[in-house]
């Protein structure tokens, strides 16, 4: 598993001025991000005429969630905005826009349901005998979701979700649904995993304390 860790040596060179601005003022380098003057948590240098800044600090500022791999030695920027999705079991699906809208809208009611321990609205777009409803006890708040493949099964169609939880932590967990006849079957926690921020956009973010 990766592990996540802030990273603050000096590795960006700031090109996008339309987006973050830098500016010389008495020999100090300041950092605009948005229109917002910020303060990292490492200063800027100015290394053989360019402008290093803390590669981590920017990337969070515009929203992006920055990961430290330490086995391959990688650091991971991904912008929320233009989410890359890995193509994870490679299959093109043959779907109307309504049928697709159908799959959707059954995972959009039950994690609304699942997130508010509504039972009555979880029945109703799951089968009879569906065993994973919440009863009583405490659950973690959802706060983001993302549906991130799928594909065709005998019967109907298995849709993959990722799903941001925040209790005492936050916790990226991966669900598996299978839906068929109009109903979710089947669902399946396949994977869990503590991360220590997500940004569900620019402007609201949620951390580890």
């Amino acid at each position: 598993m990766k592990k996540k860790i802030l990273i603050s040596f000096f590795a960006f060179v700031i090109s996008l001025s339309a987006v973050v601005g830098l500016a010389l003022a008495k020999g100090t380098i300041k950092i605009v991000v948005n229109n917002q003057t910020v303060a990292p948590d490492v200063a800027p240098r100015m290394i053989d005429n360019r402008v290093m800044v803390p590669i981590s600090f920017v990337s969070k500022a515009l929203g992006a969630n920055v990961n430290w791999d330490q086995k391959n030695q990688t650091v991971t920027i991904r912008d929320n905005n233009q989410p890359q999705q890995e193509d994870i079991w490679k299959e093109e699906l043959d779907l109307s826009g309504s049928s697709w809208s159908g799959v959707k809208n059954l995972i959009a009611v039950y994690i609304a349901g699942y997130d508010s321990r509504d039972d009555e609205l979880i029945k109703s777009v799951t089968v009879d005998g569906f065993d994973m409803i919440p009863i009583g006890g405490i659950y973690p708040a959802i706060i983001d979701y993302n549906i991130i493949d799928a594909q065709s099964t005998k019967n109907g169609i298995k849709v993959r979700v990722k799903v941001i939880s925040n209790e005492e932590k936050l916790r990226e967990e991966i669900w598996d649904f299978d839906i068929a006849k109009g109903k979710i079957q089947k669902w399946k926690m396949v994977n869990s995993a503590d991360i220590n921020s997500y940004a569900v956009f620019p402007g609201l973010s949620f951390k580890n304390n």
